[in-house]
């Protein structure tokens, strides 16, 4: 079985309670708001990824990620696993960037990110697992037509 491992991260301002959202492009089935993140490379530490991703995608420089769990995708089809490692800050410091390669990064109201039907793929379901601190495990199954609801744990 392969695995692609990856990392995403909800940076929490907490005296406007906003959330730092990319409106991602160009990302086939991923397009929409999502929280900054990418892939963890070789050899490279999770929260080493995670850093870095944020960086590259916002230009901020998060302190003190703190994980809350991982979604899971399974492919039965190519027998891929890829596995999203979600992490949470309200520490950050340095300059926004506005725009990326990725998309447009920007604060959104945090009531109106979890009510914006724009939200890219999972994201409600990765939701779940940063709300909720009895949950830190979601998986979902994807046959190569239709992709199961998440089971969490």
């Amino acid at each position: 079985m392969n695995v692609e491992l990856m990392n995403m991260c909800m940076i929490h301002d907490l005296e406007t309670d906003r959330l730092l959202v990319l409106d991602k492009v160009k990302k086939e089935g991923w397009e929409g708001l999502t929280f900054p993140g990418g892939h963890v490379e070789p050899f490279e530490s999770f929260r080493d990824s995670v850093i870095r991703e944020v960086e590259e995608e916002t230009g901020l420089t998060i302190v003190n990620p703190i994980f809350k769990g991982f979604v899971e995708w399974m492919n039965t089809v190519t027998h891929t696993r890829q596995v999203g490692l979600l992490y949470y800050t309200d520490s950050y410091e340095g300059e926004m960037l506005s725009t990326t390669r990725e998309g447009d990064v920007f604060w959104m109201d945090f009531d109106e990110f979890i009510r914006c039907p724009h939200k890219s793929f999972s994201m409600d379901d990765c939701m779940r697992i940063y709300l909720d601190d009895e949950i830190t495990e979601g998986i979902a199954h994807w046959d190569g037509k239709t992709l199961s609801p998440f089971s969490f744990y």
